[in-house]
């Protein structure tokens, strides 16, 4: 990708975001449906981690741990459903109708128009629930987190939604060889879910495949854990970045190149 390319698609970017600002300051009523949809939705999935963690006992980390996951699960759900998950939504139907023909003939990336260009300025209030969550929860709990408990969250924060943004694209991109995805997509949400419960409540093999094939831990619990516990592990995140994102452009290229013109 060239330096002029980059330039384009970081503008069209930039209006899309704008146009979709607009959008929801337009239709109001609508824009604030979604605001309460959105902390509705946070209110009930925390509700049945504080059952499950009254039942703890007095194990007191596992209670943080699992207030905290609620925390960042949020932030990270909350910017997927604003900036990614709405175009893998649509990817099935682009492909079916022919609408990824129309991104082919853009001047930016394939992947960038067909999926990253449907965005939900509205969902990014989760992400403030999220914060107000971790702040309270640090104060309540008395935790007195460190710059390097805050980095490392937010350092495996960040990978942990591209890895899971990247495992949801791969199974999203089936339509290249299936003729309907849509119970695909509703299952990536459904397991996404888990990453907002401590790893702790699940067996062994499960925790593995939550931090690996399908890293549901990675946009929840895993994070959490950094503000109680920083670890080397830091030094893993750009790895996991790397290989995630290089797997899912080597589908992608394989995708594109078998697809047939829905207009042809």
């Amino acid at each position: 990708m060239n330096q002029r390319t980059v330039r384009v698609t970081v503008l069209v970017w930039l209006k899309l975001f704008r146009q979709a600002v607009m959008r929801d300051l337009q239709f109001r009523s609508q824009a604030w449906l979604h605001l309460f949809a959105g902390i509705g939705e946070l209110a009930v999935g925390i509700l049945p981690v504080l059952i499950l963690t009254s039942y703890a006992g007095s194990d007191s980390a596992l209670q943080q741990a699992a207030v905290l996951t609620v925390g960042v699960f949020a932030l990270t759900t909350g910017l997927m459903d604003c900036f990614v998950t709405p175009g893998l939504r649509r990817f099935d139907t682009a492909v079916r109708k022919g609408e990824l023909d129309l991104a082919l003939v853009r001047p930016v990336p394939t992947f960038f128009y067909a999926v990253l260009r449907w965005i939900q300025p509205t969902e990014l209030a989760r992400c403030v629930s999220g914060t107000a969550i971790l702040i309270v929860a640090a104060s309540t709990f008395d935790l007195g987190l460190g710059p390097e408990a805050v980095l490392a969250m937010i350092v495996w924060a960040v990978a942990g939604t591209v890895a899971y943004c990247a495992f949801w694209t791969d199974l999203t991109l089936l339509a290249f060889w299936v003729r309907s995805i849509e119970p695909v997509n509703d299952l990536a949400a459904a397991w996404r879910v888990a990453g907002q419960y401590p790893r702790q409540f699940f067996p062994r093999t499960v925790q593995i495949i939550l931090v690996s094939f399908a890293p549901a831990a990675l946009i929840g619990s895993f994070p959490a854990e950094q503000l109680l516990d920083p670890t080397a592990a830091l030094l893993l995140a750009p790895v996991v970045v790397l290989v995630s994102c290089s797997f899912t452009a080597l589908i992608w290229r394989y995708g594109l190149a078998r697809y047939n013109s829905a207009s042809s």
